[in-house]
């Protein structure tokens, strides 16, 4: 949803088959779609006088600076721009300027540059030669299956790398001084790091950066370690309310558990409400109607790009992050759930949420797309990003 917001393309979903069979119907005919206060597509036929063509996508160019292995893994102390990406920096930039109520995860990361050190050793030898081979292969490939299948022949063969004896102990050491808990084994870590590492080759991201003029060989990977916050709920806040593109207004979306049914698109809404940032109350838009809610705890290993975020460019979402435990799924009963029956905490709740996107757009000096979490009575921001669409950034 945020690259199409912010290429100007609309997108929506749609879990009715009934209705979903009605627009079906309607191919070839001209149609208006508008939002209703709810955040519901309105769909009506219209009358057009000529054709509609599409907008084309913008050509991005990304400043290239080929990192230089220095260090195995680094702590948020030692995050610059030059070593891990926007993720890992705003977390960073972001300590010391919030309100004590605001917390932030510890967090290490694997630099940029990691890859390629440990895939230029003897023992990775011919996992190196494969991969060449098909990305030379993939990069002259004009069959849409076959590039389907040959990038999933270059993520397999990511997997099949071998770790340095050297790399768990210094990951070890910076977690331990970040006081990050070790994770039970490290064969299940090394799995998760590379299957971040191999998300650069997912097809979304691949034909991304085909679209929008980014080199695959200037894309450098770091993966940030995070613990994961507990959530009791998760949300999502927008500094700009990207609906009406007003400056004053955050619009923000909550939902049960971990934000993975938010930002995953599970079916079924979120709580989604408006708040001025001058302050007042709430003013709710949609209650939350998923069915299905995800818990758990351990780390995350989040992919954490130099081709996210450029100027005027939205990554989110391209590549991907991997959870160590996989979490607890749980059907959802909001018949005694204080955030719909308490409104004195729902208020409370909901304001604090505007709150910390007030904080954070004021922190980092621009409008920002925010994920966080409320766990045990706190709340935390655990990534924010520059908000991009038009007119917002």
């Amino acid at each position: 949803a945020v690259r199409a917001r912010n290429a100007g393309v609309f997108f929506a979903t749609c879990y009715n088959k009934e209705r979903t069979d009605q627009l079906k119907s309607l191919r070839g005919r001209t149609l208006k779609l508008g939002l209703s206060g709810g955040g519901d597509i309105v769909v009506e036929e219209a009358e057009t006088s000529g054709g509609i063509s599409p907008s084309q996508p913008r050509s991005f160019r990304e400043a290239v600076v080929r990192p230089q292995f220095t260090t195995y893994a680094v702590s948020m102390d030692e995050f610059t721009e030059k070593n891990v990406g926007g993720k890992s920096n705003h977390l960073r930039l972001l300590r010391g300027r919030l309100p004590e109520w605001i917390g932030l995860p510890d967090s290490v990361a694997l630099p940029f540059g990691i890859f390629d050190e440990i895939l230029s050793r003897r023992e990775n030898r011919d996992c190196a030669v494969r991969i060449a081979e098909l990305l030379q292969a993939v990069q002259g490939e004009e069959d849409p299956q076959k590039t389907r299948e040959l990038l999933a022949l270059i993520r397999k063969a990511i997997l099949d790398m071998k770790a340095p004896v050297e790399l768990a102990a210094s990951v070890y050491s910076v977690m331990d001084g970040s006081g990050i808990l070790r994770p039970p084994a490290w064969k299940d870590a090394w799995n998760c790091i590379k299957l971040v590492w191999a998300s650069k080759w997912n097809e979304r991201a691949y034909q991304s950066r085909l679209a929008n003029g980014i080199t695959h060989e200037n894309l450098y990977m770091a993966v940030l370690i995070q613990k994961v916050v507990e959530a009791d709920y998760s949300f999502v806040i927008h500094t700009v309310n990207p609906l009406s593109a007003a400056k004053d207004e955050i619009y923000a979306e909550a939902v049960l558990g971990l934000g993975e049914t938010l930002v995953g698109n599970y079916p079924g809404k979120a709580l989604s409400f408006t708040f001025k940032k001058t302050g007042g109350s709430p003013y709710i838009l949609s209650f939350p109607s998923k069915s299905e809610g995800l818990y758990g705890g351990g780390l995350i290993f989040r992919s954490d790009s130099s081709g996210e975020d450029l100027a005027g460019f939205a990554g989110a979402g391209l590549y991907d992050s991997f959870l160590l435990d996989p979490p607890k799924k749980v059907i959802l009963d909001y018949t005694k759930d204080r955030l719909l029956w308490d409104d004195a905490f729902m208020k409370d709740f909901l304001s604090r949420i505007g709150g910390i996107g007030t904080e954070v757009e004021r922190a980092l000096g621009s409008p920002q797309d925010i994920e966080g979490a409320y766990s045990k009575g706190r709340f935390y921001v655990v990534q924010s990003r520059p908000q991009v669409g038009s007119g917002i950034a």
